[in-house]
């Protein structure tokens, strides 16, 4: 299957992820080095609520900038 994420959540979902991450890839590539970027967040899909929700992990020292960034891209995609 080509792209499973459209299979389950539907192309609008599936185009939004794809925008996400793209964003995230370039939000990233600014902390190149300067913070561990891998596993800092998580986002759910809650089917049937029609919603994706965005937590950050409380045991990492994130660091504001970045935070607020992925926070904004979130809300302006998801939102």
């Amino acid at each position: 299957m080509e792209n499973i994420s459209e299979f389950l959540y539907g192309k609008d979902y599936s185009e939004k992820l794809d925008k996400f991450n793209k964003s995230i890839d370039q939000i990233h590539s600014e902390y190149n080095r300067e913070f561990d970027t891998s596993g800092y967040f998580t986002m759910q899909t809650h089917n049937e609520k029609g919603e994706v929700k965005l937590d950050f992990d409380q045991d990492k020292n994130i660091p504001t900038e970045l935070k607020d960034k992925v926070l904004s891209t979130f809300n302006e995609i998801w939102k």
